[in-house]
């Protein structure tokens, strides 16, 4: 995200909700925890996001225990950390990227944010890498997707998303891989965006974009297509401002969008219903962590807890367990 953005963010986003918070359900009208409205927790208080009755399932947000510092990334290489996925085939490790002005890389982070491994996945030079996703199938295989997705100035006629097995960590702390891509289109002209989610109930993959004062469009792709250009699908708005990173949990239950605000905006989906109709609801909020500029978010591939990392030199990881 370039300054400009950064700091049209600061000077709406009030920050209000403690990190440690505990039960989560949302006030009336969908306010914040303690009382807040959506707009101080960068939401756009009242475009989109609300369904027929205003709420969410019954009993079903979920409660946020206390927030904690796993570690301290000590390479100097991440310095702008952007996207985040928990690993599937790594226990314990966490993958990152950078966004614009990198190369197409990501790094492999133990528990305690030590670096493990750099993946190189493409030789070319990407425009604006803004987030990842993961693919888990369960079975010991799983794909990282990246999405070259940023357009501050709104002009790219396509962007594109990579694909790659995500490796086994051995020895090796240089890994490279070509990845697969495909280039997408937006149906009604270019957005900027900072998120890419994947439905692991449909394959779908789909990107949340970003607009100053919101709401933030969702964007259906679909399933991944090597090689293909495809046109997207506009499938729902959401009460979010400046929504810089997300992630859908592993089991489909929950769908997450944050922003630089205090708090992540989450769905709860029920079985065999849609992305679409989930976001119709009033989100709930879970707490995050205060960062100097967090843009990333993902949950735990148990899904019970989530870690947040923000941009800048030697950003910590913020884990937040679930109950």
């Amino acid at each position: 995200m370039d300054g400009r953005l950064l700091a049209a963010c600061a000077a709406l986003v009030v920050v209000v909700v403690a990190c440690g918070a505990s039960s989560l359900t949302p006030a009336p009208g969908g306010g914040a925890p303690d009382g807040g409205t959506l707009a101080e927790d960068g939401g756009t208080g009242g475009v989109g996001g609300g369904g027929e009755d205003g709420g969410v399932p019954a009993g079903a947000c979920p409660s946020a225990g206390k927030t904690a510092a796993a570690g301290k990334v000590d390479a100097s290489e991440v310095d702008e950390a952007s996207g985040i996925a928990a690993s599937a085939r790594n226990q314990g490790v966490f993958w990152v990227h950078n966004d614009s002005g990198d190369s197409a890389r990501a790094f492999a982070l133990g528990p305690d944010g030590k670096l493990l491994a750099t993946l190189a996945f493409d030789g070319n030079q990407p425009r604006d890498i803004e987030d990842m996703a993961i693919e888990d199938d369960g079975a010991g295989a799983s794909f990282l997707y990246f999405g070259d997705i940023g357009d501050n100035d709104e002009v790219r006629e396509e962007i594109v998303i990579h694909r790659v097995a995500e490796p086994k960590l051995g020895g090796d702390a240089k890994l490279s891989a070509t990845s697969e891509k495909m280039t997408v289109t937006y149906a009604d002209g270019a957005h900027n965006a900072e998120t890419l989610l994947f439905d692991p109930a449909t394959k779908d993959l789909l990107v949340a974009t970003k607009k100053l004062g919101g709401p933030s469009a969702i964007h259906r792709i679909g399933p991944f297509a090597a090689g293909q250009k495809v046109k997207t699908e506009k499938i729902a708005e959401v009460d979010v401002d400046l929504a810089t990173g997300g992630e859908i949990s592993r089991d489909g239950r929950l769908i997450a969008i944050r922003n630089y605000g205090r708090s992540a905006f989450v769905w709860m989906r029920g079985p065999g219903e849609s992305v679409a109709d989930a976001m119709k609801r009033t989100p709930c909020k879970l707490p995050v962590a205060t960062e100097q500029q967090g843009e990333a978010f993902a949950f735990l591939p148990d899904g019970k807890g989530y870690v947040t990392i923000s941009e800048g030199a030697s950003p910590e990881l913020h884990v937040t367990p679930l109950q």
